[in-house]
């Protein structure tokens, strides 16, 4: 069903002039498909052309396969849900115009893009040397530096009170989260910003398994100790990439 997905789009885009390239991406782009994973194909198309006229074309497409249950969008793209697809199958279809600043073709970020079809050499894979990037990584390094410790009193406070769902809520948002970013800040730069996803391929698998033992808390006891060491250890990654962020800073081009 993959592959017939897949061919069906790309061959109902491709005779449209405003279609330039098309490729797919997601798990396929890291080489790690499995059973689960969505299609997440992307297109680039000219400036003037009508995004509402290439969703059609798909749909179109897509119909052929199976009857579309569901569809949502998801900016930069949308979603669809065939009847025909099984369980956990979803189509995830974007569209990329020329002028767009990015179109997730960073090899670091976003993989090695699969070649759908490419009318004018517009596949370039891009690295991470952007300074924008560089840059944006610094600010949220900076911000972290200033809030991560401060923010902590946020858990504390529902821990004080006994709320255990409020206090939960807390630790994900203020200190897992932020941790999660100081994580990939120190292991994997390029995808400072990509939350969770993927924690398992960025991160050395000893450091993955220790930040999975603070997620699965067992009651409040047990929440106020694995804080504790979160706590802990998100102090100690901002004093170990102080260094490192301020090295780049004072690169050329580094902001």
């Amino acid at each position: 069903m993959r592959d017939r997905i897949r061919i069906a789009v790309a061959k109902a885009l491709r005779p449209s002039p405003d279609v330039l390239a098309g490729w797919e991406g997601g798990s396929a782009a890291f080489g790690i498909v499995d059973a689960y994973s969505d299609i997440d194909l992307s297109f680039l198309v000219t400036d003037a052309a009508s995004l509402d006229a290439l969703y059609a074309i798909s749909e179109e497409a897509l119909r052929e396969i199976s009857p579309i249950l569901a569809s949502h969008n998801a900016p930069p793209g949308r979603y669809y849900k065939l009847r025909d697809a099984g369980d956990f199958l979803l189509l995830d279809l974007c569209f990329f115009r020329v002028s767009d600043s990015d179109y997730q073709l960073d090899v670091d970020r976003h993989g090695q893009a699969v070649p759908l079809f490419d009318k004018a050499d517009w596949l370039h894979a891009s690295g991470t040397s952007d300074p924008a990037k560089a840059t944006a990584r610094q600010h949220r390094y900076a911000e972290l530096q200033g809030w991560f410790l401060i923010s902590q009193d946020f858990v504390r406070k529902e821990l004080l009170r006994g709320r255990s769902a409020d206090a939960m809520a807390a630790f994900w948002g203020y200190t897992l989260r932020p941790l999660a970013e100081l994580l990939r800040m120190r292991y994997c730069p390029a995808r400072w910003d990509f939350g969770m996803r993927y924690l398992d391929l960025d991160l050395p698998p000893s450091v993955h398994a220790q930040f999975c033992e603070l997620l699965f808390v067992r009651d409040l006891k047990d929440l106020e100790y694995r804080f504790a060491a979160a706590q802990a250890w998100g102090t100690e990654l901002l004093n170990e990439l102080a260094e490192r962020v301020g090295s780049e800073s004072s690169e050329p081009n580094g902001g």
